[in-house]
């Protein structure tokens, strides 16, 4: 894979993964889970935002980006809803981490990409620490945690 492929990769995933956030999100809020639906809005803004700055780049490059999301699932039950999004990120960190390598000759690209390391780490904390909360506190106890404001 080059590093244009690899980047048109990332635009791809990013537009699809945003997308299955935002549509989390609107379910998670029409059953008045207003907390976890705001931080999962969120992610999917900051998603929408990194898959736009992967075609900034890929412009930058001189290549002309392509209208593509990657297909993901709709997941309605929350424990396997957190449950899919660490998944994901655990096979998306390393994935990304070996690509740096591609980008040696490439430092904007490449700081962005690490950025992005930075980023689904930090989602993949927050999405275990939830998973970790459900298993000691109950899937009941949980979804009286996040309704809310």
């Amino acid at each position: 894979m080059t590093k244009i492929e690899f980047l048109q990769e990332l635009a791809k995933g990013w537009f699809g993964n945003s997308q299955q956030h935002s549509i989390h999100a609107q379910l998670l809020k029409a059953r008045g889970l207003n907390k976890l639906a705001d931080k999962i809005m969120a992610e999917s803004e900051e998603e929408w935002n990194e898959a736009k700055k992967v075609n900034a780049r890929l412009i930058e490059l001189g290549v002309t980006p392509k209208v593509e999301l990657a297909d993901y699932p709709v997941i309605t039950d929350i424990k396997e809803m957190l449950e899919y999004d660490c998944k994901d990120s655990t096979e998306a960190l390393p994935m990304m981490s070996k690509a740096l390598s591609m980008f040696d000759d490439d430092y904007v690209s490449r700081a962005m990409v690490e950025k992005f390391i930075i980023d689904e780490q930090e989602h993949y904390n927050w999405v275990k620490g939830h998973l970790c909360l459900i298993e000691q506190i109950g899937m009941e106890n949980y979804i009286i945690e996040m309704l809310g404001e």
